[in-house]
């Protein structure tokens, strides 16, 4: 593989996402998550109303009807598609989903592939989701594994970290495709000129285990020709900082324990704030606004269509930031810039 000579061109990002975008149908399961259906419901109920969302209800027809009646919502008001089965937490996904197509995250992925819907999201299993995705819609060509990143809100600005979740046992070629997919997501964001870091254990070369060490020498010689900055390793305060990196590029099992490790600092931190101060609600509050806010839901990224998954014991409140996240990204052609530049890679020697 020899570095392209210059980078595929890209669609500019606007320059933030607002109330005012056109009409976007958003796709939701209605039986994903641990509070399915009635959470589903209640973050349908709160968005009944907002202008640029059109929403898709995915799940059994007379169960949906009667949990928007029982809202006072008036079924005509929403399209529902009718799916009756949903993937237990505890199954094999892969095999479900390649014995039928009538659980909920595929008919939801399939909502996107036949234009009834410009995005999906679902806070079920994760695994059923990252399959529904590739199986319904396709990988973007060159990718060979899809990927789920995460927004997190850093001292200098925003940083995408990805994988979340989805691939636990990458190679350095994946992370090299990590690293490309997750700077067009970045780009999308309008997160300017952002710059890639490797999630290692030091910020020296080479620093870390094997694959550390060679997907190091991989994105140093690939992604200047993309005309991507690349920062080297950089640790896991770095995550929380994003100064020396806006795109951090990781495998799944790293990343979701990152993940999970920032949530629960972030809880202690909050608590003890509250105790120290003697009212929690400031803290709270905090903690609050970035779980319903732009970070809420991962993307997934190098399929053929705009794909959120949440967390399976998110409130309604995060169930409906994601269902805006993924009606906001499909006002952005993020798809069609992934395409483009993995296919400066693909026609690459």
């Amino acid at each position: 593989m020899r570095t392209p000579h210059a980078r595929p061109a890209v669609p500019t990002p606007s320059v933030a996402f607002s109330t005012s975008d056109p009409l976007s149908r958003v796709a939701v399961d209605l039986l994903g998550g641990d509070g399915a259906p009635e959470v589903v419901a209640d973050a349908v109920l709160a968005l009944i109303d907002e202008p640029g969302i059109d929403l898709v209800l995915v799940g059994p027809t007379v169960v949906a009807t009667e949990l928007l009646t029982a809202r006072g919502i008036d079924p005509a008001r929403v399209r529902i598609l009718d799916a009756d089965s949903v993937v237990p937490m505890d199954a094999d996904p892969l095999a479900l989903l390649r014995a039928s197509d009538s659980y909920s995250v595929s008919v939801a992925a399939a909502a996107v592939r036949d234009g009834l819907a410009d995005a999906w999201v679902t806070v079920g299993h994760t695994g059923a989701a990252v399959a529904a995705a590739a199986f319904t819609l396709g990988r973007v060509p060159g990718m060979t594994r899809p990927a789920l990143a995460v927004v997190l809100p850093a001292t200098h600005g925003p940083v995408v970290l990805v994988d979340a979740g989805a691939v636990l046992d990458a190679t350095a070629d994946t992370l090299l495709h990590f690293a490309l997919a997750g700077w067009c997501y970045a780009h999308a964001l309008d997160i300017a000129d952002p710059v890639i870091g490797l999630l290692s254990i030091g910020s020296e070369p080479g620093k870390g285990d094997v694959l550390r060490s060679v997907t190091d020498s991989l994105l140093r010689q690939i992604l200047p020709g993309f005309g991507m900055r690349y920062a080297g390793p950089v640790e896991g305060h770095d995550v929380s900082r994003g100064d020396r990196a806006q795109v951090i590029v990781t495998d799944g099992f790293t990343g979701n324990v990152l993940l999970k490790g920032i949530e629960g600092a972030v809880t202690w931190t909050a608590a003890r704030l509250g105790e120290s101060y003697g009212d929690p609600a400031p803290a709270r509050r905090l903690v609050t606004q970035t779980a319903t806010g732009d970070f809420a839901g991962g993307m997934l990224l190098g399929v053929n269509g705009v794909t959120v998954i949440g967390h399976g014991a998110g409130s309604a409140a995060e169930v409906a930031a994601c269902i805006r996240l993924a009606a906001r990204v499909a006002e952005h052609d993020i798809v069609a810039e992934t395409q483009s530049t993995f296919s400066a890679l693909v026609s690459t020697p």
